[in-house]
């Protein structure tokens, strides 16, 4: 892969960090670090790459994104092994990635697991977010993409409905190991929350089976169970601009009544 120095073609005031993790999971306060990358682009030298493997201590239950095994970390430092030293170097330069909040905040979380103070203050870059500013997926852009020539007439209802018809197309040949059901690219394009009690997923089931809610200040250490919620705080959801079936559901907890978990039906068609 060509290597890349973004010094020569950004104006650097101090080094910055592209930066990205691969986790055992996308909830930093259950999940842990399993690898870090990062390269230092500093304004007067040569990027300097690093990585490492990280053993988290916990069993790595899914490496289909990662193919990283528990016998590949088994001998690698811990997080709370490296954490003191390789924090201090991180405080003192801006950080890039791609969905780099995510990385930025599950680093934070490990390092208040192992009380590492992490007083970093510096910008971020997130590529993710340029390529949604500088070349948004509009239609428009999504034809051209594919077509390689300007949509004309966009925004004429048929026009952009036959655009779409070969968007969609070109996107199914591109990725010939996309789902070719509709069921199937459905749930791609909307995932559900297996464990969700309303359409949005805000209110969730527990290991318990117990309802709990997902979302807030409440809720941000994981989900809480509507039996032990701040019943101010389901107060204000329901007086607040939420779905009027978490609201339902909240006002029933109120008064005692809390839903019951269905029994799990294989096979079941989901909207």
């Amino acid at each position: 892969m060509r290597l890349v120095n973004l010094a020569k073609i950004l104006t650097l005031t101090r080094p910055l960090g592209i930066f990205d993790l691969e986790t055992t999971g996308f909830d930093p306060v259950k999940d842990r670090i399993i690898q870090i990358g990062i390269t230092a682009h500093d304004p007067d030298k040569e990027p300097v790459r690093w990585k490492t493997l990280i053993n988290p201590g916990v069993p790595i239950l899914n490496s289909d994104a990662h193919h990283i095994t528990d016998e590949m970390v088994k001998d690698a430092p811990t997080f709370q092994a490296i954490a003191s030293a390789l924090v201090p170097r991180m405080l003192n330069i801006d950080l890039g990635g791609h969905n780099v909040r995510f990385d930025v905040d599950f680093f934070r979380a490990q390092c208040e697991r192992v009380n590492v103070p992490w007083r970093w203050k510096g910008h971020m870059i997130d590529t993710v977010i340029i390529q949604r500013v500088m070349r948004p997926n509009s239609l428009s852009n999504l034809y051209e993409d594919y077509e390689k020539e300007p949509l004309v007439d966009a925004h004429d209802a048929g026009v952009d409905v036959q655009a779409t018809e070969i968007v969609f197309e070109g996107q199914l040949r591109r990725w010939p190991d996309m789902p070719r059901s509709v069921a199937e690219l459905s749930a791609l394009c909307f995932p559900k929350n297996p464990n969700a009690i309303d359409a949005d997923g805000k209110l969730v089931w527990n290991d318990n089976g117990e309802a709990c809610i997902a979302f807030g200040k409440w809720a941000k250490n994981g989900p809480v169970s509507l039996k032990t919620l701040d019943r101010g705080y389901m107060r204000w959801v329901i007086g607040a601009e939420f779905p009027k079936e978490v609201k339902d559901i909240l006002q029933a907890a109120l008064m005692g009544v809390y839903p019951v978990k269905p029994p799990s039906s294989a096979g079941e068609p989901t909207a």
